[in-house]
């Protein structure tokens, strides 16, 4: 299951870099759960055919994200959000006696969440930016 979320997540970052008929047979395999022989039919090819399109195309992606770490980039990203959703579901959970008894703790980790997220920014765009 882990790697049809990956493969169908790197189609969706580098599938523009495939050719049409491998991004469509992968579309179709990954995201649309058609069978080899489905694929085959609708392509007019063989099922080998189908599967070496596959193989192929997904050794496409993993080169392409080797490259640029698209892949790697967005799930610690993703991670890092979930960090904070986290933090701040407890903070919400908290009586509201901890908001009057000590404000000044709410307020601290409040401020560690905002640089929680600044540094998340901060990282995804400058490694766009310098293609890191």
């Amino acid at each position: 299951m882990e790697k049809l979320a990956e493969v169908a997540l790197l189609l969706d970052i580098y599938g523009g870099l495939l050719t049409p008929r491998q991004r469509d047979v992968l579309d179709l395999y990954y995201n649309y759960d058609l069978s080899l022989a489905e694929i085959a039919e609708m392509h007019n090819i063989s099922r080998q055919g189908v599967y070496d399109l596959i193989k192929r195309g997904e050794q496409a992606l993993y080169a392409l994200d080797k490259k640029l770490n698209y892949y790697r980039r967005w799930t610690a990203f993703e991670d890092g959000i979930n960090g904070v959703i986290q933090e701040l579901e407890c903070i919400c959970k908290l009586p509201d006696e901890s908001f009057a008894e000590s404000p000044g703790e709410i307020k601290q980790r409040l401020m560690n969440i905002r640089q929680r997220l600044m540094d998340l920014g901060d990282t995804w765009i400058g490694r766009l930016e310098h293609g890191v």
